[in-house]
């Protein structure tokens, strides 16, 4: 009998239904879940505490309006550090030292012979974002290579969401490149 991976919970099909709606309505109450779905209110609380217990759900979070508050630009920085950084820290100090920098919004660690990590940035304008260029090229030189920066508007964001491929795993179905590209008619 095969083993159950416990990092990868069973769910059932009430349990992925009820998944999908918090994905696609982040804040539906459970008694509209409820009603959609034809079960009591006391059944959702319950899918939904499983799915938080079994840390599928792992919390709520906003979506902010960066332009709102005042971010206008972003910028995608691959970076590679110097093997010195690898000498002097581990792994999870320079992760953890990366997730605290102020004007990190996502951070990824990659294996690449040209880059150690993936930044997406936020800054208020051009400006902010120049002056931290240029600061990590001259004043960390040594430690860290840059090996692209990627700047955009935030008004050119399209997504900002992994709904796409959240409901891909939950329906268990294959997307096509199709379901991307513009089909072209002949």
């Amino acid at each position: 009998m095969e083993k159950r991976d416990p990092d990868l919970p069973k769910l059932t099909e009430n349990d992925r239904n009820v998944l999908k709606k918090i994905l696609d309505l982040k804040n539906i109450p459970d008694s509209d879940i409820a009603k959609s779905m034809k079960l009591s209110p006391q059944a959702i609380f319950k899918i939904r505490e499983k799915l938080e217990k079994c840390g599928i759900i792992k919390g709520y979070i906003p979506i902010i309006d960066f332009k709102k508050i005042g971010i206008n630009i972003m910028a995608l920085m691959i970076i590679r550090l110097s093997p010195n950084m690898w000498k002097s820290f581990s792994d999870d100090q320079i992760s953890e030292r990366i997730s605290k920098a102020p004007y990190v919004i996502d951070a990824y660690r990659v294996a690449d012979e040209n880059a150690s990590h993936i930044l997406l940035l936020a800054f208020r304008d051009i400006a902010q974002k120049e002056r931290y260029i240029s600061e990590v090229q001259t004043k960390f030189a040594d430690e860290v290579t840059i090996n692209g920066v990627y700047t955009f508007s935030v008004q050119k964001i399209i997504s900002h969401s992994p709904l796409g491929i959240l409901h891909e795993i939950i329906d268990k179905k294959d997307f096509s490149p199709k379901d991307l590209f513009l089909n072209h008619s002949h």
